[in-house]
């Protein structure tokens, strides 16, 4: 399979794709612009939003807000009055630290990981928030946090810390939020990139962005084995998200940050989002619930 050119916004750091099934469109960030983009499927129409942080992470929260991460904070936003809530401060102490990728359980719990400006290696970690919007840390020893999804049966938790090139399992209490680690299901081969940002489609298999590895990925968590490659027109492939009328559309977004003249010359569309026709639909993808 190969994606086609969505919209051409050569971002630094395009992330967090989003399906908003009631605005009928796609949204994802520039984390190092500060950028939110909304793009209208019925007509190709362009909405942007600029706040004046590092903006990583975008979710549909209640009553038409997004809930978004900007550097270490969480905020809700309402794109009517273009006014920001501010919830919370994940490391109030510690300006080297940012929010990075992030998605809400079956519950409608907050999942998010931090990650070092520097890229220090274990200094960031993987918090769960509530409705009490009281941030637990979950993982502590992380790099850069990224990936993260549900099983179908919502029972497992599946996760990726970059560096680690591991997608790892954990058994998820669905009550109470509790993980526990159960195994590392699938290792990506340094040759095929970096594991970055992922989904799940309705079979269960994960479709991973691979930072370096010009595609988004397929795999699946039962066996660890690769079953197919989306071909995208960029090398650093950051994530990606079901989405469209019928499901079956995958948004898919890149990056341009670090990459040499050279590299900007052979591959001119990097940090624009694609899209790819799938021959299945995604799974649930859940909202916050606050």
């Amino acid at each position: 399979m190969e994606a086609t050119l969505l919209y051409d916004c050569r971002s630094e750091l395009a992330e967090g794709p989003l399906w908003h099934a009631a605005w009928n469109s796609f949204l994802w960030v520039d984390i190092e612009g500060g950028h939110l983009y909304r793009y209208s499927l019925p007509d190709g129409q362009v909405t942007t939003w600029d706040f004046p942080h590092r903006l990583t992470m975008v979710i549909e929260a209640t009553g038409n807000k997004l809930l978004m991460a900007l550097d270490a904070k969480l905020a809700l936003f309402d794109p009517k009055t273009e006014s920001l809530e501010w919830l919370l401060d994940l490391h109030p102490d510690d300006s080297s630290m940012r929010c990075n990728d992030g998605a809400c359980d079956p519950q409608g719990r907050l999942w998010v990981g931090t990650m070092s400006l520097e890229m220090t290696e274990g200094a960031a970690y993987l918090y769960r928030i509530g409705i009490d919007r009281k941030p637990h840390q979950m993982i502590s020893s992380v790099t850069i946090s990224n990936g993260l999804c549900w099983s179908l049966d919502g029972k497992t938790m599946y996760y990726i810390d970059s560096p680690t090139q591991k997608v790892q399992a954990f058994d998820f209490d669905q009550h109470t939020g509790d993980i526990r680690f159960k195994k590392d299901v699938i290792l990506v081969p340094e040759e095929l990139g970096t594991p970055d940002g992922m989904c799940m489609d309705e079979n269960g298999l994960l479709w991973i962005g691979h930072y370096g590895g010009s595609g988004v990925h397929c795999w699946n968590p039962e066996t660890g084995k690769l079953v197919d490659k989306i071909e995208v027109p960029a090398p650093n492939v950051t994530s990606c998200a079901f989405g469209g009328t019928d499901g079956k559309q995958l948004l898919i977004t890149t990056a341009r940050e670090n990459m040499s003249d050279e590299k900007l010359a052979e591959y001119p569309l990097s940090g624009s989002v694609f899209a790819a026709e799938m021959p299945v639909k995604g799974a649930p993808v859940y909202s916050a619930n606050f």
